[in-house]
């Protein structure tokens, strides 16, 4: 079996903002078109999201190896047909369990139906770490590896099939993408807390994403103190206070570290904050003794270790 290696797209999210990528065309066909076609032979596929498209269409991607931490150049387009296959499976994983007859799209359950396209579409959680099967449509690989870009294949399949159903039935589907589509009560709730357990799971992926080529620099407690410690800043907006601070053996780079702490914060909205430095500065060996002047952080060693991008 050939390794699914792992790799950060180190620089690529940066570029495209700059247009050294052809990122702000493919935005702009997305956002007209609601997304961009690729077409594969006698196949075409549809892709989502503009990040994506650029992956697909770029034969050399700056990246990390995560599993040697080496810089290289990845060719995007070997990834699309990895693409193309899981997008195959999921159309036809639509067409068997969700394909119905003319009686039931205009009978007694063809609410019920509907609803259940909604619910699958928009709440329920498929993956494990993502809500609905129209996350697609907003998201992108962020460490990209052949089983990412697998399921996201698959799941933009099945919202092909969902979006030719929408418009082929315009007036069954009128309030397809209304929250409020008729959902008990016992559904609205249970819909809330899908919601928590889904922001809960990507939190925890995020940031096990970023830490993974450290957690070998930990003992096993030591390691989830750190994550328990990030997921509950990220809840209650307040780091816990540790016993002792979270030992980081061996000589690991700071900028390093301290940037996957950013990216952690980046990927939930947040920028560098002042109580993520005290945090990292009493309670994390690496940076103990880095000099952090809290009334003046920007101009603070930690500060910078925290917002250098390491090549």
């Amino acid at each position: 079996m050939i390794k699914d290696t792992r790799f950060w797209l180190t620089t690529f999210f940066e570029e495209q903002e700059q247009t050294k990528h052809p990122y702000k065309s493919l935005k702009s066909q997305i956002e007209n078109n609601g997304c961009f076609i690729v077409k594969a032979d006698t196949y075409t596929v549809k892709i989502y999201t503009p990040e994506l498209a650029v992956i697909f269409t770029s034969k050399e991607l700056p990246a990390r190896n995560m599993d040697t931490q080496t810089e290289t150049i990845v060719n995007g387009w070997e990834y699309l047909k990895t693409y193309i296959e899981a997008y195959k499976e999921g159309e036809q994983y639509f067409e068997t369990e969700f394909k119905v007859s003319p009686n039931t799209l205009y009978g007694a359950n063809a609410e019920q139906y509907v609803r259940d396209i909604h619910l699958n579409f928009f709440h329920v959680q498929h993956t494990g770490i993502n809500e609905g099967w129209g996350y697609v449509k907003k998201q992108y690989p962020i460490i990209l590896t052949h089983k990412a870009v697998k399921e996201f294949g698959y799941y933009s399949g099945i919202v092909n099939k969902v979006e030719e159903q929408v418009k082929k039935y315009p007036r069954l589907f009128a309030t397809f993408d209304k929250c409020e589509h008729n959902l008990p009560p016992q559904q609205t709730e249970t819909k809330t807390e899908q919601e928590q357990q889904t922001e809960n799971d990507f939190t925890l992926s995020t940031i096990e994403d970023w830490l993974f080529e450290f957690k070998e620099k930990m003992n096993e407690a030591d390691y989830k103190n750190l994550v328990s410690a990030l997921i509950q800043y990220f809840e209650r907006g307040k780091f816990p206070t540790l016993s002792k601070p979270i030992q980081i053996n061996g000589r690991p780079n700071k900028k390093l570290f301290g940037w996957a702490l950013n990216r952690i914060f980046e990927a939930k909205g947040k920028g560098v904050e002042k109580e993520l430095l005290q945090f990292a500065k009493h309670n994390i060996s690496l940076f103990t003794d880095v000099q952090f002047d809290e009334s003046n952080i920007l101009k603070s060693n930690l500060y910078k270790y925290f917002t250098t991008q390491t090549k």
